[in-house]
């Protein structure tokens, strides 16, 4: 069984560092514990990410022949806390401070065989995460077969499909039934901050009341915030707007320019050759073009190589069999006039505009991208 993270895993850059000796302590936390399986003589701390996790544990405590434990320690905030075990395993908690818990594990997998009494928001917590678990488990048993045998692709959705709606639903119904309770910001890491914005803002804001004195809620509502500034920079990107120009110098040196390609869907595609995952997505844009490209469909590749890498630029393109004439870069990385035009923080990024140039929808790809086509060239 492979290690879980601590819940704020993903979620989140913290922002704010805290130090214990300057926060004045909510009052001790009392934990018994008992590690159920060969716990004799194993070590359990306390820990908290705000505090530097692992590294600087609340408390630290000693297990006994029978695997049993105390932790009688402050606790400087309320906050999302965690135990973390010998072998890497860790059980994630919320604590408000005056706590009494008993808490039974089997560290062979904390996270489904972990029994934990007077502590009912982080039950709830931890189901949700098993269920969260599971569902990506699920999810990367099925990108690994297609990652050797694409043809499914068809079948694998079929089969995916009730069992994401399954979960959603869950999801869903969780954030609802438990609005009030701070364990709710565990759903973040199932929420597509693209896609989902809206339901995103509002678990930050519900747990924002339910849990306002916790450094890590504080801490997703300064990211929220910064989110919501960068989004506000990218309201030209919105559908139905027109797309900016790019004029840029093509592989050859010739300036090649967006508005050239008027009266085609493209594919505005920011992407380096150094870039894993623009690189695993390029098959599937070659793809969409020998299907789609007769039908007036276009791919725009605007590379974020350096000067230094110009050849590398060159040579993943024929690696890649990109084989769409519009290849452009200033050869200035992040510095590159149209990245920096296009507000692009991170690659892969795209872009897909109409036949009149204006923005179908941005960070097209996989299987959305050949659904948005399919839908456009009705085939």
């Amino acid at each position: 069984m492979k290690k879980f993270f601590t819940l704020l895993t993903g979620l989140f850059v913290l922002q704010i560092c805290f130090s214990q000796a300057n926060l004045p302590a909510l009052g001790n936390s009392y934990i018994q514990g008992q590690i159920i399986n060969n716990g004799k003589n194993q070590t359990v701390m306390l820990c908290n990410q705000n505090l530097g996790g692992a590294s600087s544990p609340v408390a630290i405590v000693k297990t006994d022949s029978l695997g049993k434990y105390k932790i009688d320690a402050p606790i400087p905030f309320q906050d999302y806390y965690f135990l973390k075990f010998d072998n890497g395993q860790i059980y994630n908690m919320i604590l408000f401070g005056a706590d009494s818990i008993k808490v039974f594990t089997d560290t062979r997998d904390a996270l489904r065989f972990t029994n934990i009494v007077n502590s009912p928001h982080s039950v709830l917590m931890n189901e949700f995460l098993r269920k969260f678990y599971d569902f990506r488990a699920f999810e990367d048993s099925l990108r690994t077969v297609l990652k050797y045998n694409p043809a499914l692709q068809t079948k694998a959705d079929s089969i995916f499909k009730p069992k994401a709606e399954m979960f959603y639903g869950y999801r869903n119904a969780f954030i609802s039934t438990y609005s009030t309770s701070p364990s709710i910001i565990v759903t973040l890491s199932a929420i597509d901050q693209e896609k989902e914005w809206e339901l995103y803002k509002q678990v930050i804001g519900l747990v924002a009341n339910s849990f306002p004195t916790s450094p890590s809620v504080q801490n997703a509502v300064n990211h929220l915030s910064n989110l919501q500034k960068e989004k506000d920079a990218k309201a030209f990107l919105q559908p139905g707007n027109y797309a900016k120009e790019i004029a840029l110098p093509g592989i050859n040196g010739d300036t090649l320019r967006l508005s050239d390609l008027k009266g085609k869907v493209v594919l505005i595609d920011f992407w380096a050759s150094w870039c894993g995952p623009c690189r695993r997505e390029n098959p599937n844009v070659v793809a969409m073009y020998k299907k789609y490209n007769a039908d007036g469909f276009e791919v725009f590749s605007v590379s974020l190589d350096k000067a230094g890498d110009a050849e590398k630029w060159k040579a993943a393109i024929i690696q890649d069999g990109l084989i769409w004439p519009n290849h452009v870069s200033d050869l200035k990385g992040w510095q590159c006039v149209a990245g920096i035009d296009y507000a692009v923080k991170s690659i892969p990024f795209t872009v897909l505009i109409d036949a009149e140039g204006k923005i179908i929808a941005t960070n097209v790809r996989g299987a959305d991208l050949q659904n948005r086509l399919a839908a456009i060239f009705g085939h």
